[in-house]
C-alpha cells in the first residue's frame, strides 16, 4: 500500500499518547490519495470507536469523489501490531489496518481474512 509521506507527518503532529488517533485512508487500488481524521469517541489510549454517522459521511463523500475506503489508521501506545479487539473488528471491516506506535512511529499494515492475519507491505511516497 502506498501512503503519502505527509500523512505520517500529520499523524505525528496530531496523535498523542493519551488517546488513540484515528483516520480513514481513501484512494484507489493500493494508493492512498486522501484521508479523513475522525474522532475517537471512546477517548481511550488503548482503544478507539468511530461515530457511525461520521464514518458513513466520510465514506459517502469519498465515494462521491470516486474514492474508496482502503484502510483504517490508528495509533497504539506500543508496537504497531493488532490488539485482540483490533483483530475482531478487522473481520468486520475487511480493509487494511495501518497502525503506528505513537512513541517510535514505527508503522505497519495488516489485513485479516478467514481467521488469518497477514502484514501488508507499506510504502511512504
Amino acid at each position: 500500500m502506498k501512503i503519502p509521506g505527509r500523512f505520517l507527518e500529520e499523524a505525528r503532529q496530531r496523535c498523542v499518547p493519551r488517546e488513540e488517533c484515528v483516520a480513514l485512508l481513501l484512494g484507489r487500488g493500493d494508493t492512498v490519495m486522501r484521508w479523513t481524521w475522525v474522532r475517537n469517541v471512546a477517548g481511550s489510549p488503548l482503544a478507539f470507536r468511530i461515530d457511525p454517522e461520521e464514518m458513513y459521511r466520510a465514506i459517502t463523500e469519498a465515494e462521491e469523489a470516486g474514492l474508496e475506503l482502503l484502510a483504517i489508521f490508528h495509533s497504539h501506545p506500543g508496537p504497531p501490531v493488532p490488539s485482540a479487539v483490533d483483530k475482531r473488528y478487522m473481520e468486520l471491516w475487511p480493509v487494511v489496518w495501518v497502525i503506528s506506535d505513537v512513541y517510535s512511529w514505527r508503522t505497519a499494515a495488516w489485513r485479516a481474512g478467514g481467521g488469518d492475519l497477514r502484514e501488508v507491505p507499506l510504502e511512504f511516497v
